[in-house]
């Protein structure tokens, strides 16, 4: 398969964006949220328990959603949407990719010319989330294509847009109805309410 289409990408994963954002941001909030989370000495040790809980919302989320897929193995999810889009939940590293030790399983999902075995034809991204410099604030999510090493496209996400909701207030009569009259209180002059 070739490197992942951004907009046939974006095309398939618009409806669940707001989905997506929500599983990061509550695995964040889970993060921030526990007792003595500070105590910990490894960095690693927080991707691990925000990876954990991505995944635990994730499944959550998408289990009786008949356009996904829910992909478990080696000790890791994935997600097919829409049978064309596989998503893997990650940290960004400073190149703007999914951090990661290289396994072949790793190295699989990462080099575009090779294909998941039962899966050939779709487009491989991640999910990444991006935290400040010091690692305490959840700053972003984006949608990454890249090519092992190299980060060919990657667009935000933020949940807000498909969340969005229009709401229709009942017709008023028309641009020339004439608006209810209001009469307004008269408040007593300085004089009248001094005596």
């Amino acid at each position: 398969m070739p490197i992942a289409n951004i907009d046939e990408v974006q095309s398939v994963l618009s409806d669940f964006e707001s989905r997506i954002y929500d599983v990061v941001n509550r695995a964040w909030n889970d993060w921030k949220e526990m007792p003595g989370r500070g105590r910990f000495m490894f960095g690693r040790t927080r991707s691990n328990i925000i990876f954990d809980c991505i995944c635990q919302y994730a499944a959550i989320e998408f289990a009786d959603d008949p356009d996904i897929h829910i992909i478990g193995k080696n000790g890791t999810l994935k997600f097919l949407f829409r049978d064309r889009v596989l998503v893997r939940f990650k940290k960004e590293n400073a190149k703007g990719i999914g951090s990661n030790i290289l396994t072949q399983s790793v190295l699989d999902f990462v080099d575009p010319q090779l294909t998941i075995p039962g899966l050939p034809d779709v487009y491989k991204v991640e999910a990444c989330y991006k935290t400040d410099g010091l690692g305490t604030q959840f700053e972003q999510l984006a949608i990454v294509a890249r090519d092992r090493t190299r980060r060919i496209w990657s667009y935000p996400i933020d949940g807000s847009l498909s969340d969005v909701k229009i709401v229709h207030f009942p017709d008023m009569g028309g641009p020339d109805a004439t608006p209810p009259s209001v009469t307004p209180k008269k408040r007593p002059l300085e004089d009248e309410a001094s005596e």
